[in-house]
């Protein structure tokens, strides 16, 4: 019965937050990154003196967009002792390091209070420069331009993917300039050729850098 109790209050609130999400009440989503920085340090004081740092950061940033009601704006985000701890411990080892505040639930606006947790990720490098990181292949009938946006577009989803996969923190791949222009003059002179198109790393890309590429052609006669 107690179980039945519970499973019952998880789906009313389920409910209640689908209603929110509809009602376009809802301003920031479970998981979803408040602040996101890099630490490195090996001095203890140092070390809590950033963290603070990161927190008041994410808190007046939860702030603008929460709006709460009432209550004391300091204290609208709430992270666990026992969490900030566990940062300082990992830390104090030593590297570097990017801590992620996120969002524990789904907040509306006005809400007085906003539960966090923090995540910690080596601040490594992801992508080398000249890395090749995923291809796509292009046939005679993907020329129209609808299909041939879809394709760049599906190539770069790929690409951050796999950026995800890896431990990166970015949110989308960015393209180079002139790529665009070169794979415009490509087609204008080969529209009847197969081809594969690979998004390359332009640069050496940490945690949390942009990941930019170029697109490198490669024709076949097939």
């Amino acid at each position: 019965e107690n179980k039945i109790v519970v499973k019952e209050r998880e789906l009313k609130q389920l409910e209640r937050n689908i209603i929110a999400l509809r009602s376009g009440k809802v301003v920031i989503r479970s998981g979803q990154s408040l602040m996101i920085s890099e630490i490195n340090s090996t001095n203890e004081d140092d070390i809590r003196a950033q963290l603070n740092k990161i927190i008041i950061n994410a808190n007046r940033y939860t702030y603008k967009i929460v709006k709460p009601k009432g209550g004391d704006a300091k204290n609208l985000l709430l992270l666990r002792k026992n969490h900030i701890e566990e940062l300082e411990k990992i830390i104090l080892r030593g590297g570097n390091w990017v801590i992620n505040i996120k969002s524990v639930r789904n907040v509306l606006s006005g809400e007085n209070f906003v539960y966090a947790f923090p995540e910690i990720s080596e601040n490594k490098i992801i992508v080398r420069k000249d890395e090749k990181i995923t291809k796509i292949a292009f046939q005679k009938e993907d020329f129209k331009r609808k299909e041939f946006g879809e394709k760049i577009n599906l190539l770069l989803s790929s690409s951050l993917a796999e950026m995800k996969r890896r431990g990166s923190l970015i949110n989308e791949i960015k393209l180079s300039s002139s790529s665009i222009k070169e794979l415009r003059d490509f087609l204008n002179k080969n529209n009847k050729k197969n081809f594969e198109v690979e998004a390359v790393s332009i640069r050496n890309s940490k945690t949390l850098q942009p990941v930019i590429v170029e697109l490198n052609i490669i024709a076949n006669n097939i």
